[in-house]
Formats: C-alpha cells, structure tokens, sequence
C-alpha cells in the first residue's frame, strides 16, 4: 500500500472527505497511475439517508457506518489517513491539516460535506439533535430511550413533555424521522412500557412552507401528510421555531411546546471549512463548479458532494444535496482524474436520476421519478428499499439492512433499541 510520504514520481490525488463523494471518487481511482490519499476526520463512512433508521434502532450501528479502510483500504496505489483539514493553497496545492503534516497535491477531490444550518435559531446549537452524521444519530437514540426510561421511573416528568418529540423540517429527513420515531413509539415502546399511556407521547412535525415535501406533486405530499397523520404524527405546516430549550420549543407564532426532544431536518450549509476559502459561495454557501466539476481557474481541484453547487441544465437548477448526486459526482471526478492522468478525453458531468423518494413508516412511502410517473405505498417503499441498498457499500452492508428490515416487519422488534450507558 502506498505512503503518503512516499518519494513518487506519480501525481498525487488528495481527496478531502469520506463521504458518499470521496469514497465515490476513490474507487474509480482505484487502477489510476497516481498515489491516493484520502483523509476524514473519522476513520468510518457513513450511510447518511438511513441515520435516522439507526435513531429510531431499526438498523444498528455497523449497518450505517462502515470502515473506510474496508471501503478502499485495500487499493494498492491508495492511502487513509484520519485527519481534519485546516486550510487549502489553491495557489501552492496544499492542503494543511490540525493533526496531520502539510501535503502537497497534483489533484484534488474537495468532498468535506455540508454541516447543520439552524438558521439562526435561539438555543438550537444547545439543545436541538440534528440528522447528519453518525454521532447525531447515536445521540438522538439515547436521548429517546433515556427519556422513556426516566419516565418509567418518574412518571411525573409527563407532564413536562419529557416522551414529546418536535422534529423540524417537512422534506426527507424531517418526514422519515418523524414518521420512524411515531412507529417506534406506537409499535415498540408501548410494549416495552405497557405503564405509560401512548396518548401521553406526542410527535409533532413542525414546517415553515405551507406543505410538505415541496419537490413533491400535490397528491404525493397529501399521501405524505395523510400517512403521517395515520400514524399519530401532528403535522404544523406554516409554522417556524422561534426557540429551543432542554424542556420547551417555541414558535414564531407564540405557541410554546412542552418536549424535551428537537429533532433538526431543515437544512444544510456549506461546511464551515469551504466558508475560509475565500470563495465566492452560492446559495447554502456552496462553491460554484464548472460542467465537468472543477473548480472555475483551477482546473486541478474538483468539488463534489454536499459542499458543490452543481448546476443540472435539464433541470434548470442546482442539485440536491442527496447521497446518490454526492456518490456520482465523486465517481465522476475519480474517473475523469484517471481519464486525465492516462490522456484519454474527459466529458462533462451528467447526474443520472433515479427519482425522488422518501419511506414515511411501514408500508408508507412515495417516489416520484423523472417522468413524471408516481408511486405509493407498500410499492413505493420497495423501490426506496431498493434504491437505497444499492447505495450502500458492499455486500455486508446490504444483507443487514435487509435482515434488519424483514425482521422489523416481521415482528415489529428494533434490534437496536438499546443503550449502553454509563457505569
């Protein structure tokens, strides 16, 4: 396996991140003539679009989170390192890091994702539980299960709103997770504390557009308020938090919810790291990329993932931050390096899309795709299932979500619904 201290005549491609997009991008580069090196701050990939599976304990940790040096460890010609950038000389192509020696790079493949945005809010930093990396998730089950036991045992922090649950955002992640936890409270925790009443947990939904799932047609966000409604969830269209608290979440509008639980699906920024670049960023403090990814004047440097604002012409917009437009953009900056470094012809970058979609409980989903077509329902979540395994990546990944899955819709058990705790 190659070092990056190694003396090489290769060029060097250092890829910043280990997301969907830096791991995309690494294992295109895996037969490349060039020593890779890849560094993250963790030493693991995470599975973003099933983190709120693992809060609610439907899959467990190794399910979501997979081992960057299992991913692509093993390419000959490619390096890990876990590290945290600091800064990057576009001009000198080095990148600097807190923990790790300076490195220097032929090309570069700027995946360092997006973090939360909260938009400003008062106590959001503090108090709310964000959906964005695995720590997040982890987090947000043991909070759920602590509260549910700290009741058990003091019935009385009920009334403080101690089991409410408020989860802001009306897109994917605020409609799957609020829809995943009401399951969990609904099939789940009513047997595992058949003393408290389930009419004493509320899960309340809280958007500030006037609808759900706005990239969706008309009748797929009615399905989707419909089918979180069924499943006890108070759904707050018009409405924005004014404020958290540990025990109490405000509304623009006045109203004040007793609940010990915030959960955050309303946006993404720019990783605060590309906000020292001294860029110009775009909407969501973005960087701007050319056709084929690179970064305009500096040809070297491809940005993809959640931090690119990646212009789609067919669709007249900026893509989506999704893990299947972060996985192919960094597949195609991997192979476009390789096609550049064998001096073969590039081509510009074209998201292949595969339709919106999104699961909202058992049996309950709803996909839209590029035509236009719809669907819903049991069928509907058989081609999120589907989509969303073939996302995953490998094999092992792939057979414990689905072992998970049909066990879960078996027997209504989550076999992740527990805690360690401290000794």
């Amino acid at each position: 396996m190659a070092s990056s201290d190694d003396i090489s005549t290769r060029p060097r491609v250092l890829i910043l991140g280990g997301g969907f997009a830096g791991v995309g991008a690494a294992q295109k580069l895996e037969h490349a003539d060039a020593d890779v090196v890849l560094v993250d701050r963790h030493e693991y990939h995470t599975f973003q679009p099933l983190l709120y599976q693992l809060a609610t304990g439907l899959l467990e940790v190794t399910a979501v989170g997979h081992s960057l040096r299992d991913l692509v460890g093993h390419h000959d010609n490619t390096t890990i390192h876990r590290g945290t950038v600091s800064s990057v000389d576009l001009a000198a192509r080095e990148a600097r890091f807190e923990d790790l020696p300076p490195m220097t790079y032929d090309y570069l493949v700027l995946g360092v994702g997006a973090e939360v945005n909260f938009f400003g809010t008062e106590g959001a930093t503090e108090h709310a539980f964000p959906m964005y990396t695995l720590p997040h998730a982890v987090n947000l089950k043991d909070h759920l299960l602590e509260r549910w036991d700290a009741v058990d045992h003091d019935p009385r922090l009920i009334e403080d709103g101690a089991l409410n649950v408020v989860v802001v955002g009306g897109g994917p992640t605020g409609v799957e997770t609020a829809g995943a936890i009401a399951e969990l409270y609904r099939s789940v925790f009513a047997k595992d504390y058949p003393s408290i009443g389930q009419d004493e947990a509320r899960v309340i939904l809280v958007e500030a557009g006037p609808e759900l799932f706005s990239m969706f047609k008309p009748k797929l966000r009615e399905y989707a308020t419909k089918a979180l409604t069924e499943r006890t969830v108070e759904v707050k269209t018009g409405e924005t938090v004014a404020a958290v608290a540990s025990n109490r979440v405000t509304l623009e509008s006045g109203e004040v919810i007793k609940a010990h639980t915030l959960v955050w699906g309303a946006g993404l920024q720019g990783n605060h790291f590309v906000q020292s670049l001294d860029l110009e960023l775009e909407r969501g403090k973005r960087i701007g990329v050319g056709d084929d990814l690179t970064l305009p004047g500096h040809p070297e440097v491809y940005v993809v993932g959640d931090v690119a604002a990646i212009y789609d012409t067919k669709r007249e917009q900026v893509l989506p931050q999704l893990g299947s437009v972060a996985l192919q953009s960094g597949e195609h900056a991997g192979e476009t390096i390789a096609r550049r470094i064998a001096g073969k012809k590039t081509k510009p970058f074209a998201y292949k899309d595969k339709g919106t979609m999104a699961a909202i409980g058992r049996r309950a989903a709803c996909v839209e795709f590029l035509a236009g077509r719809t669907m819903t329902g049991a069928k509907a979540q058989v081609a999120w299932a589907t989509v969303h395994l073939a996302l995953l990546p490998t094999n092992e990944d792939r057979s414990k979500a689905v072992v998970d899955w049909v066990g879960a819709a078996l027997t209504h058990q989550r076999v992740g619904r527990f805690t360690v705790g401290k000794t």
